[in-house]
């Protein structure tokens, strides 16, 4: 049996995503105030706009891939459906466990302030795939039709789109549960709610389908061509319609609500997408190919989730550091020099973090297994039986 191909293009688009998500979280950690009102820092936030939508975009692209690669298996209840549910599953739980204020349940349940529960019930980057991913995997298996289910899938993306600024209103929050609130809007702080985040996660997975149809039939210049155009079209359309007078929606907020800023990024992430597909075909055939895409770059993105744990506990700490962190130690106290030298320390410290996981993982499967059950386990025994 051949090994299924694996886009290195889609990986090194993934592996750049987490070198700029790494960038600007250390530098809205540390830098000082001062430092992060200069107009140059303003327009790095405009540019970092574009990293959390990229991660979502991605994981889509990269469901599409999975899937289509086993299709049949994936229709029904089967255990490769349930292998893959269960991750998805596995993604929510370590998305909320990593807002628990407490490494106790009896005095989360005890002690925990209103103010804590909302941090908890916070949505961010791992519940949102999580969710929709899970919930695009019930809906191949009840609609079992390829063509139907692309179409559907549209369908909701223009639904996550333009119903966002609805869900978005305090008042329908106000008389929802705070775990359904936080999950659905950013009224209470989550910073990936599901609306408008979803459709990122479902525009990934729609581009990666029509991809993988072009590609069966040799026509990756076309798609990638017509990527390009809609992209730049996406970008242009999005500035445009913002400028008109009329507003749908009485409560306008561009930055967290407006269509037209949803249309704008998702036109940037095909640009680069597009752009990336082609680096790739240009360097893939010659001998400095391993210059041009580099494999530490290439593994960081094959290992982009891993890395995206491990550098909000050490960045930003956890129930288990709360105090050994880097937020702790420099916490908005570092002018540009010393955070740009924290900076290149912290991105080499999960480039090797990657390298690890990745070479244990393919060399090692059983004792990765075992890692990842020993840690399972651990936590939730502590969890459960710690008192305080």
């Amino acid at each position: 049996m051949t090994r299924p191909q694996r886009y290195r293009f889609l990986d090194l688009y993934r592996g750049l995503i987490v070198l700029f998500m790494v960038e600007g979280h250390v530098l809205r950690a540390l830098l000082t105030p001062e430092s992060q009102r200069s107009p140059l820092f303003t327009l790095h936030e405009l540019a970092h706009g574009i990293t959390g939508p990229g991660f979502l975009f991605g994981a889509g692209f990269a469901f599409a891939i999975a899937t289509q690669r086993r299709w049949e298996l994936l229709l029904s209840f089967t255990p490769a459906f349930w292998r893959r549910a269960g991750r998805m599953l596995l993604l929510i739980g370590i998305g909320y466990a990593l807002h628990i204020p407490f490494f106790s349940l009896k005095k989360i349940l005890e002690q925990s302030t209103p103010q804590q529960w909302t941090a908890f019930f916070s949505f961010d980057v791992l519940q949102c795939i999580g969710l929709t991913l899970l919930g695009l995997r019930l809906l191949l298996v009840v609609l079992r039709s390829e063509t139907l289910f692309v179409r559907v899938v549209i369908a909701l993306l223009i639904f996550f789109v333009y119903t966002t600024p609805f869900f978005w209103s305090k008042e329908l929050s106000d008389r929802l549960p705070d775990f359904v609130a936080m999950g659905l809007n950013g009224v209470g702080g989550s910073p990936y709610p599901l609306f408008p985040n979803s459709a990122f996660v479902l525009a990934g997975t729609v581009m990666a389908w029509r991809f993988l149809r072009c590609a069966q039939e040799g026509k990756e210049d076309k798609f990638v061509r017509n990527l390009t155009i809609v992209g730049l079209l996406l970008i242009v359309a999005g500035h445009a319609l913002d400028w008109l007078p009329y507003r749908t929606f009485p409560e306008y907020n561009f930055w967290n609500t407006s269509p037209n800023y949803f249309w704008i990024r998702l036109g940037v992430l095909f640009v680069l997408l597009a752009s990336l597909w082609l680096f790739e075909s240009l360097v893939v055939h010659r001998e400095v190919v391993d210059v041009w895409m580099p494999k530490w770059l290439i593994v960081l993105g094959v290992e982009s989730f891993v890395v995206y744990i491990a550098h909000l506990v050490v960045l930003y700490g956890w129930v288990v550091n709360p105090e050994f962190n880097m937020t702790v130690w420099w916490g908005l106290r570092l002018s540009t020099a010393p955070t740009i030298a924290v900076l290149v320390g912290f991105t080499l410290l999960m480039i090797a973090l990657s390298q690890l996981w990745h070479y244990v993982k393919r060399r090692h499967p059983v004792l990765m297994r075992g890692v990842y059950w020993f840690l399972g386990f651990t936590f939730l025994y502590y969890f459960l039986t710690n008192p305080y």
